[in-house]
């Protein structure tokens, strides 16, 4: 039986990380995985030693903040290891957490795959000789990603984006607005606010201010809806909402169904930028988080832009509202023209379609899988 590590610390990640195994059991009956995750892990069969997404945070500022928590669960897992060593170990973007525990495994022998890059083409290139030293095999989403570790000596392979796969819906548009009992010829404006508590924190407000601007500045009929991720508990979003005293349904386990029914929507910066553009709906992508994060975050990110559907296209695609520009009335102004602008709205959409191209064909989590089950069955020790 081959023991495998597994860590991922993201929601996203959390689910990418099930795929992967589902795949990889499909082609080695023989293995069993343990290590760090959430639900999605544990549900695909992961002895899992603790529920790291529920500590999930944006940048060095939220390492900070969970600094103690993680601390403890970095030094039980070290101790765990160096009694128990798997035969590999696959690591799932969460940087901050997962190269430490990589020098751990290289020091033990123990081969790392990396599965999910860090965003160090955004904020810690530096880090890639690091990656170099510790890291066996690097699996990508995205091409510049492959571009990038093969120009710098990594092993890598892309494979394509597992989004690909995922991100459908299940009913065609005009039948979920009808089993919502949404009326029709209403604009539909989705709010994706995030799935970690800071970020629900700092960008719902924001979210939530835009829209009753928006009521008050439009002559459109409007309907909000909120697509409620998984990590994040309806009561407190719920509360927010009556504080605001906007009418907003909150959707709960349709959230792609839910986003492919808006006519624009603000969405949180990451992988929902990515999520709303497959599914082919204009955005306006806000960032707002701590003062400590967002100064540490402005030094170190290196990129003109940071919603990932400006990076992966490698253009400013969408509008971005950034900390202090995260404002109701410049994100509303942008939301209007979504509304209202036909030839906005039609550029982008085939925008989003060229993107989706350059992310590969679908299948990523097979092929991701059997890159690391072929390192398995010839790389690792008997």
């Amino acid at each position: 039986m081959k023991r495998i590590l597994i860590i991922a610390g993201e929601a996203s990640s959390d689910m990418h990380a099930a795929n992967l195994i589902r795949e990889m059991r499909l082609l080695h009956k023989d293995i069993s995985f343990f290590g760090l995750g959430g639900n999605s892990m544990k549900e695909a069969g992961v002895d899992l030693h603790n529920n790291i997404v529920r500590l999930a945070f944006i940048g060095p500022g939220g390492l900070f903040k969970h600094y103690l928590q993680l601390k403890k669960i970095y030094n039980s897992l070290c101790r765990y290891l160096k009694q128990n060593p798997p035969d590999l170990a696959i690591l799932i973007d969460y940087a901050e957490f997962n190269l430490r525990i990589a020098k751990k495994l290289k020091a033990l022998g123990v081969p790392v795959i990396y599965y999910v890059s860090p965003q160090i083409w955004a904020w810690g290139l530096w880090r890639i000789k690091t990656i170099r030293r510790l890291v066996n095999k690097m699996l990508v989403f995205f091409r510049f990603e492959e571009a990038l570790y093969k120009k710098h000596g990594v092993d890598v392979s892309f494979v394509g984006h597992p989004l690909l796969d995922t991100v459908k819906t299940t009913s065609e548009k005009e039948d979920i607005i009808k089993k919502l009992g949404i009326e029709k010829n209403v604009k539909i404006v989705g709010l994706l606010p995030g799935s970690r508590e800071s970020e629900i924190k700092n960008i719902l407000p924001v979210m939530l201010e835009s829209s009753k601007l928006l009521l008050k500045r439009s002559s459109l009929k409007i309907k909000f809806i909120l697509p409620l991720a998984a990590t994040i508990d309806r009561h407190s979003i719920e509360q927010s909402i009556k504080k605001s005293g906007i009418d907003i349904m909150v959707i709960e386990n349709e959230t792609y169904n839910a986003i492919a029914i808006c006519n624009c929507a603000m969405v949180a910066s990451g992988t929902a930028t990515l999520e709303t553009a497959l599914l082919n709906v204009p955005m306006a992508i806000i960032y707002k988080t701590n003062f400590l994060t967002y100064i540490l975050t402005k030094k170190l990110i290196k990129l003109p832009y940071i919603g990932l559907v400006n990076v992966v296209s490698g253009k400013h695609l969408v509008q971005e509202y950034l900390q202090y520009e995260a404002t109701p009335d410049k994100i509303v102004g942008y939301i209007e023209k979504l509304l209202i602008d036909a030839k906005l709205v039609n550029y982008l959409k085939q925008e989003f379609l060229e993107l989706k191209n350059s992310l590969g064909k679908p299948g990523a989590a097979k092929r991701a899988a059997k890159e690391i089950v072929d390192f398995l069955n010839h790389s690792c020790r008997a």
